[in-house]
């Protein structure tokens, strides 16, 4: 049977907000005030969780009391970094200790996808804020389990979608919204990367002795892993991961969201791509395009990470944009993304007018803002429409996921007239050439019929855990609708 979950109504957004009061009192949580400093915990110390939590140690009134991963390499190399700064932190392994403290405030969640909407609830539970990294959610149930959360438990929540921050798409996406180039005909939200294989060995990977692997799976069923590097590259990975298309694709789906004034999700999604020429241990597709109707407009959302050729980056762009979106108007067309957007003429190079960015620069400290004030509304990235975002991904990646094999020519015939689609088709054949491909076999996915009104599959025969839940034993996520 498909997965369905019922609507937020009002009555029950009415009955969570009147447990609000009695939620902040169980949990013992303060008050915070508008001058107050606000202490922090950060729980997930890789890359990104690196370099997030030096934007909020720069701001004024905030402190960091504990970093956390299952991981104690991240930990203490973070912890070095932060005592050249003269930041002393403690260092906990177990994030439910992180929980379980009244001296911390709010929770910066970075670690991998799988975990982002377990670790959110828990910590809204226990009476923390959350800013939350991209996707919010990893299957499609949690979505609305976030939303029930935030409501139930009335704390702050913040995705970290920090395009919604950058005065570039701010002033863009307001030119079009206030019809100064007719309406929106379609949208492109484009991911070009030059990522590279993440290899494959003949032998499980080993754990490293400073991992505890049970913390580092968390929900995830155990599982023999194949690559040669455990961290980052579980990404690539569907059992830990959502690929480029919930990485970093799911920024340029949120403007896509934003700039069409946040409508339902589409009826009707559909997929092609595949993993092509890198032979190596990842299963997310390194070339993936997903179309539907939304808000009135066609949308494509198209994610690329193969090289021009094995010696050559850049696997190309779209009218100069590359990472970003491209929004065909009547009278024009607005392009671009995190650090800028511009609007130009229908030939796609007469600038009309230049909108700078700034890289989502106060998305932090808006979060921190809202934690003081104890108002929600003041976040960048509001819940209800970051798990949106994430949905579509989510949506793509299991058409993807529930396609058969075909030749470039049955995709041709399955994209039919759709001109966009079949200018994509062309431009990958020549690029797959270059790598040696030339009779490049897609899977061409299943079209996905969605009730967007409870936000929920109707096509028949999806496997239950492509949707959620399917936790292990000890991290299950009790539903909250």
């Amino acid at each position: 049977m498909p997965f369905t979950t019922p609507l937020l109504t009002r009555r029950r957004f009415i009955q969570a907000g009147m447990c609000t009061a009695l939620a902040t009192a169980l949990h013992g949580q303060q008050i915070i005030g508008a001058n107050s400093r606000v202490r922090l915990a950060l729980i997930g110390c890789g890359s990104r969780g690196r370099g997030l939590i030096q934007q909020f140690i720069k701001l004024p009134g905030v402190e960091l009391v504990a970093i956390c991963d299952a991981d104690t390499a991240h930990m203490h190399q973070l912890a070095a970094q932060l005592s050249e700064k003269d930041i002393k932190v403690d260092l906990v392994q177990d994030y439910r200790k992180v929980y379980d403290r009244s001296d911390i405030d709010a929770v910066v969640i970075a670690t991998p996808n799988y975990w982002h909407a377990l670790h959110a609830i828990q910590a809204m539970e226990a009476g923390k804020h959350v800013y939350v990294e991209k996707p919010v959610t990893f299957t499609l149930w949690e979505g609305l389990q976030l939303e029930a959360a935030e409501m139930k438990y009335g704390k702050v929540i913040s995705a970290g979608y920090q395009n919604r921050s950058d005065k570039g798409p701010q002033a863009g996406i307001q030119y079009v919204q206030q019809g100064n180039l007719g309406q929106v005909k379609k949208v492109r939200s484009l991911c070009f990367r030059n990522r590279n294989s993440i290899g494959k060995i003949d032998h499980p990977l080993a754990m490293p002795s400073t991992l505890d692997h049970n913390l580092w799976l968390g929900p995830v069923h155990d599982h023999t892993i194949m690559r040669p590097k455990l961290h980052y590259d579980w990404h690539w990975d569907y059992r830990t991961g959502n690929g480029d298309l919930g990485n970093q694709g799911v920024h340029e789906i949120d403007m896509v969201c934003w700039l069409l004034g946040e409508p339902e999700l589409p009826t009707q999604v559909k997929a092609f791509g595949n993993r092509f020429a890198w032979n190596d241990a990842g299963d997310t597709p390194n070339m993936l395009s997903v179309w539907f109707q939304m808000g009135g407009a066609d949308v494509i959302l198209e994610t690329n990470d193969l090289k021009l050729a094995p010696d050559r980056n850049a696997p190309g762009h779209r009218m100069g944009t590359r990472v970003g979106i491209i929004a065909e108007c009547e009278n024009g067309i607005l392009k671009g993304g995190r650090g800028g957007m511009m609007a130009v003429e229908n030939d796609g190079r007469t600038v009309i007018r230049k909108f700078p960015g700034d890289g989502g620069a106060p998305h932090q400290s808006k979060f921190i803002e809202a934690v003081r004030n104890n108002d929600p509304s003041m976040v960048g990235s509001r819940i209800r429409d970051a798990h949106k975002s994430a949905s579509l991904a989510h949506l793509g990646d299991i058409s993807y996921r529930m396609g058969d094999l075909a030749s470039n020519t049955e995709v041709l015939q399955g994209v039919g007239d759709n001109e966009d689609l079949r200018d994509i088709l062309s431009d990958q054949q020549k690029q797959l050439a270059a790598w040696g491909i030339n009779d490049p076999q897609y899977y061409m996915g299943k079209t996905l019929d969605i009730d967007p009104r409870r936000n929920a599959l109707k096509t028949p025969g999806v496997d239950p855990a492509l949707t959620g839940p399917n936790y292990r034993k000890g991290f299950e996520l009790k539903p909250l609708i």
